[in-house]
């Protein structure tokens, strides 16, 4: 069921672009890291602002009726991630589609959305810590389990050379919802494969 969800979901951002519309496609290589300043990483009180989360993606850029304007879907993997000892392995899948606007030759703005799939697989098993001034068994899930989460995406690109871009992009959790909002942030390196010679 999952895999008949993400071909469908993969479907639907690529279903309004024809191939000889597509302009570049995109290779993308960086960094996701999740929660800024959401969650604890140390027993002092101190939160994450940065994680080491290797990203690896694929995407298309097509023009719209203008020469500055872009249609960018995209799918982005963040690499496995393991925690607690190896016994839970978490995958991050996004399906993204932005609007770009260049403003200059260098530099372009975009505003999008995005499907993310996160999958977490567990071994199972149990661990004792602290819990206050005692200590506890804590747990391990022992199954798979998935979320959806749709996000609010912002984000800036420099491009330093016509086929280089570097990019920061947010992703907004819960916008509407002051109490539960997250935002992630990912850096990325593009090459753009260019299809059509300007």
């Amino acid at each position: 069921m999952k895999v008949l969800i993400l071909i469908i979901l993969g479907g639907i951002l690529c279903a309004p672009v024809r191939a000889q519309e597509v302009e570049s496609v995109l290779f993308n290589l960086g960094n996701h890291t999740e929660f800024f300043n959401g969650v604890q990483n140390d027993g002092k009180g101190g939160v994450r602002k940065f994680q080491f989360a290797p990203t690896l993606g694929v995407g298309l850029s097509v023009p719209l009726n203008s020469q500055v304007w872009r249609f960018l879907p995209e799918f982005n993997w963040v690499l496995p991630q393991k925690a607690e000892s190896s016994k839970i392995i978490k995958n991050l899948f996004m399906f993204r589609a932005d609007f770009g606007y260049d403003v200059l030759d260098w530099l372009r703005l975009r505003a999008g959305t995005s499907i993310m799939l996160r999958n977490i697989h567990g071994r199972g098993g149990s661990v004792q810590g602290n819990n206050g001034n005692e200590t506890s068994t804590f747990y391990y899930p022992s199954e798979n389990s998935s979320a959806f989460n749709n996000t609010f995406d912002l984000g800036v690109e420099f491009k330093p050379m016509e086929e280089l871009g570097l990019r920061f992009q947010t992703y907004t959790y819960s916008l509407f919802n002051g109490e539960r909002r997250q935002i992630s942030y990912t850096l990325l390196g593009t090459y753009y494969w260019e299809r059509v010679k300007k």
